[in-house]
């Protein structure tokens, strides 16, 4: 029998200040949802979304989305890395080979991608449609390259030839909860930061 990998991660939500700070404490996080007439896509889906320890990006995020009135809160939270309920697309090769070959299978990607459809529908088409033996993950961890020429630290494996090749140190990325419930924090949040 394989033993439980459970791994430790300190996350960064950011959120809104409306209701005030004892608000915010009681109730956070909060559910990042579509809303259409605001043309607001969750990355990964509807869910509760946290930074990767990664308090820089968590204010770029407040500074960007909230009018500059936000709260960034700290948690340490456990993740049970097992390969049922958790689909880790940062780290893992297994699993993102295995997303892939669902993608396939769905007919959700060609040989250029994924035929326009944003990842957030492609999501919540998989928790919809197929069986929960197939798309059973309720914890997501992807990373979002959006402009990541410019963000964090680049450093080159070796500078000669057509393209250098380099790695960030700086990367952007995000958690993503189905539910809330399976949030295990090891630690109570606490905000941070306020701006």
């Amino acid at each position: 029998m394989q033993e439980k990998l459970i791994l430790e991660h300190t996350l960064h939500h950011t959120c809104s200040k409306d209701g005030g700070e004892n608000y915010v404490l009681e109730n956070a996080p909060f559910l990042a949802e579509y809303k259409p007439k605001e043309d607001k896509k969750p990355f990964l889906g509807e869910g509760y979304y946290f930074w990767d320890y990664n308090l820089d990006y968590a204010k770029v995020w407040g500074k960007t989305h909230y009018s500059k009135s936000f709260y960034v809160l700290e948690g340490v939270v456990d993740i049970n890395c097992d390969d049922e309920t958790y689909l880790d697309l940062v780290g893992n090769r297994k699993h993102l080979v295995g997303f892939v070959e669902i993608l396939w299978e769905f007919n959700l990607i060609h040989e250029e991608g994924t035929k326009g459809i944003d990842l957030c529908y492609i999501i919540d088409y998989l928790r919809k449609n197929c069986p929960p033996e197939v798309f059973p993950f309720k914890i997501l961890r992807a990373v979002d390259y959006k402009n990541q020429e410019k963000a964090g630290i680049k450093i080159v494996f070796n500078d000669k030839g057509y393209r250098p090749s380099f790695t960030i140190l700086n990367p952007r990325i995000i958690f993503s909860f189905k539910n809330k419930e399976e949030i295990n924090y090891k630690s109570k949040p606490f905000i941070i930061f306020a701006s």
